[in-house]
């Protein structure tokens, strides 16, 4: 892939790439330094370029510059668990209910393209594909609603989400009743019940906590 980044970016937007994917996929691990000549020397450039994606990472929340160590993977901590949902649980449901006022035949109809991916995804147990899927479902809604400020906001957002998805446990029975949850809401959707809707979304982020919370990640 860095390869495939040399002739599209900027050495800064190579670097800031790279060490984003490996801090949202799980391969720079919660709360690991991230050596900046190490990654200079993996991308074959300087380190002034990636002491500036840092810098950018900083500034989304995903990495924590410590005094005399360097930049870190921004541990994820219990409180910062319980912050990051009492954010979800109050936009989310929201921003599904909004995007009712764009309800229209062919959104409906991605909604549906999008459900049949996802269940042929698991049918398949591609669950990498099911997580690109699940994104796309759920940034249709945000996609909808128009609004730049909830765009910035979300983005920041789902970064978190990643993060935190790669620290839990994704079981088999775990996706199984993610793909439920998914159609609940879609159904709620197209019948356009903004009160089943919100329902619907609040249930599948608190699944989504409950998850993460009994992965037991901070012990190990």
């Amino acid at each position: 892939m860095e390869d495939l980044l040399k002739d599209h970016l900027t050495l800064t937007d190579r670097a800031f790439t790279i060490i984003e994917r490996d801090i949202l996929s799980g391969s720079i691990k919660n709360g690991e330094r991230i050596i900046e000549t190490e990654v200079a020397k993996r991308l074959g450039i300087s380190k002034a370029p990636v002491r500036e994606a840092l810098k950018k990472l900083e500034g989304d929340g995903i990495v924590e510059l410590l005094p005399r160590r360097g930049y870190i993977a921004k541990p994820v901590t219990l409180k910062s668990i319980h912050d990051f949902f009492d954010v979800m649980l109050l936009l989310e449901p929201a921003v599904a209910k909004w995007a009712l006022r764009k309800k229209k035949d062919s959104v409906c109809e991605e909604i549906d393209r999008i459900i049949g991916q996802m269940q042929h995804s698991l049918k398949t147990e591609d669950y990498d594909s099911y997580l690109l899927l699940n994104g796309q479902f759920h940034g249709l809604f945000y996609k909808l609603i128009e609004n730049g400020w909830i765009t910035k906001i979300t983005q920041m957002l789902r970064k978190q989400a990643s993060i935190l998805r790669s620290l839990s446990l994704f079981t088999k029975d775990r996706f199984t009743s993610s793909i439920k949850e998914h159609i609940t809401i879609a159904e709620a959707y197209k019948k356009g019940n903004g009160k089943l809707l919100a329902k619907a979304v609040r249930f599948h982020l608190e699944m989504f906590k409950k998850n993460i919370l009994e992965s037991n990640f901070l012990q190990r």
